[in-house]
């Protein structure tokens, strides 16, 4: 068997940090990096059809829901699966290019799955359909159930599981029976959670969570409340959104468990997530911050990272300032970015970013937004699920 040599100044693995070191991996050839990390940076929320998020801050995400306004009409957006997987490709492409091998892709399923098959370059997903059955469009928990076993059947190599909007915007019995599901099926299950609102009381007891058992649940934002760890709830900071649309974000550096970009075509992939994550905390939790934004979501999901690797020709401090691109990313052990152009695509980040604003205007001239309040149906948050707004 072939075998490529990269040989690194500086080696960063979930192991620790070693000087002057060499990996082997399946392949051809050779390479040499100033730094290089494996695994690559990971993803662990990506919202990759959403391309609007409104203006102003708000005090939390049912307040944003109810009044923001935005450009575009994002169920008609949703409608069409082919713009719906060309913005995932872009998404999966951009955030390659930031050096990003694994990503939880949510929103509509089949799109991303769509996309995922069609890329001849990428990186490792997992694929979390959004339920949301408060609002028009969206589907429920057997819905998602349904597409989940019709993928797998199809396709086994993808990683698959359930993503819950919000406790505000499902019913109690879809929020249930996706819980219940994921459990039987023994795929995550992911939710937004406590985004300006201590909602962990609610979530114990609609699901009938009990302290000191892990309950595999997976929690976006938890930037109010505390207590995740007690029901083995993880959280995944999303820096970028909490700060653009609270002005703040979690303030447990050491009870995050993954980075995810929230929105990777608005406001940039995982690597800047990370980014942000130091500037908030400080560069005493870059190493921590590193890893949890790297091997961090690979542990959250169950899925290896071998062949995952990021060459940079800058020293680790540059990598850990968050400020510097990888020269090489490679995915299963396979070059996907080589001298920061797509392989097979020969695109770099300018030629992607081009093509991301064209979608973007695309959906924008295609589907305007019809009226102010898209999420009317959806409740307040501020009694549990079920109340109408």
């Amino acid at each position: 068997m072939a075998l490529m040599e990269i040989e690194a100044g500086t080696l960063v693995t979930p192991r620790g940090v070693t000087e002057s070191a060499r990996m082997k991996l399946r392949g051809k050839g050779s390479l040499y990096g100033e730094t290089v990390v494996t695994p690559g940076f990971s993803d662990a929320h990506a919202h990759p059809q959403v391309i609007d998020a409104g203006e102003g801050r708000w005090s939390n995400a049912y307040e944003w829901i109810r009044n923001r306004r935005l450009k575009v009409d994002e169920a008609a957006l949703r409608a069409d699966l082919d713009l719906s997987s060309k913005l995932a490709a872009a998404s999966m492409l951009r955030s390659l290019l930031d050096g990003v091998t694994l990503m939880a892709l949510v929103g509509r399923g089949d799109a991303n799955v769509l996309a995922y098959r069609k890329l001849p370059v990428k990186p490792r997903v997992v694929v979390m359909p959004t339920i949301m059955d408060l609002q028009a469009g969206w589907p429920d928990a057997w819905r998602v159930t349904s597409l989940l076993l019709s993928v797998s059947a199809l396709d086994g190599a993808i990683p698959l599981g359930f993503f819950i909007h919000s406790i505000g915007c499902v019913t109690p019995e879809s929020l249930r029976a996706a819980y219940s599901a994921a459990k039987e099926l023994g795929v995550p299950f992911s939710i937004h959670l406590s985004e300006g609102i201590d909602e962990l009381p609610t979530l114990v007891s609609l699901l009938n969570l009990r302290k000191g058992e892990d309950s595999k649940i997976i929690g976006v934002h938890c930037i109010s409340g505390s207590g995740y760890k007690e029901y083995g709830i993880r959280v995944v900071h999303c820096p970028l959104s909490n700060l653009r649309l609270y002005g703040k974000t979690i303030g447990r550096p050491g009870e995050v468990d993954a980075v995810g970009s929230d929105w990777p075509l608005l406001l940039g992939s995982a690597a800047a997530a990370y980014k942000a994550a130091v500037k908030v905390h400080g560069r005493g939790w870059a190493s921590y911050l590193l890893s949890k934004s790297t091997v961090g979501g690979y542990e959250l999901f169950g899925i290896g990272w071998e062949g995952d690797v990021l060459v940079f020709d800058e020293p680790l401090e540059k990598v850990l300032e968050g400020s510097v691109s990888p020269r090489f990313v490679l995915v299963k052990g396979e070059v996907a970015v080589e001298e920061g152009r797509l392989v097979k695509l020969d695109l770099g980040k300018d030629e992607v970013d081009k093509k991301v604003r064209e979608l973007i205007k695309e959906a924008v001239e295609n589907y305007p937004a019809r009226c102010l309040n898209l999420y009317s149906s959806c409740p307040t948050g501020d009694g549990g699920a079920g109340a109408v707004r």
